[in-house]
């Protein structure tokens, strides 16, 4: 059985995609516990959850865009580099870091899951959940209009 992090390589790989890459596993916890500190209503607690949008704090913003991957296409600075937490089905999250091309490039070629983008201060996120709403938190706006 494949995992997401298989299909994700898969994609990767078939597509050529360039600028991004899966973290290895002691190199990206500190990034889950810093966006837990920074976002999430119980902290590190908050990453036992399957659903971690269901404990962002509030406030943030939260809509259903028409077309996700387009929508996060223009919300992210294509040259620059976030961290791309990709979340499979039973709780388990692939970290990778890549620049918004290559982002946006990996979701227009997957399946559907839900995934969350940090930006490398981790100071703003973005989440598409598995009801197709985008939830911000934080100076997102700001990224965009500084590209």
């Amino acid at each position: 059985m494949n995992t997401l992090r298989d299909e994700l390589n898969e994609i990767i790989s078939s597509e050529k995609i360039r600028g991004i890459e899966f973290l290895r596993m002691n190199n990206w916890q500190w990034i889950m516990d810093k966006l837990a500190e920074n976002f999430l209503s119980h902290g590190k607690q908050s990453l036992e959850r399957i659903w971690l949008w269901e404990a962002i704090e509030e406030p943030y913003a939260s809509y259903q865009p028409d077309d996700g991957i387009e929508e996060l296409n223009s919300l992210l600075c294509h040259s620059d580099t976030y961290w791309f937490i990709a979340s499979d089905e039973d709780g388990k999250y692939w970290v990778l870091e890549g620049t918004g091309e290559a982002i946006v490039s990996v979701l227009s070629e997957t399946r559907y899951f839900e995934y969350y983008i940090t930006n490398k201060e981790i100071s703003w996120l973005i989440c598409e959940n598995h009801h197709g709403v985008m939830v911000l938190k934080g100076p997102i706006a700001s990224e965009r209009e500084n590209a």
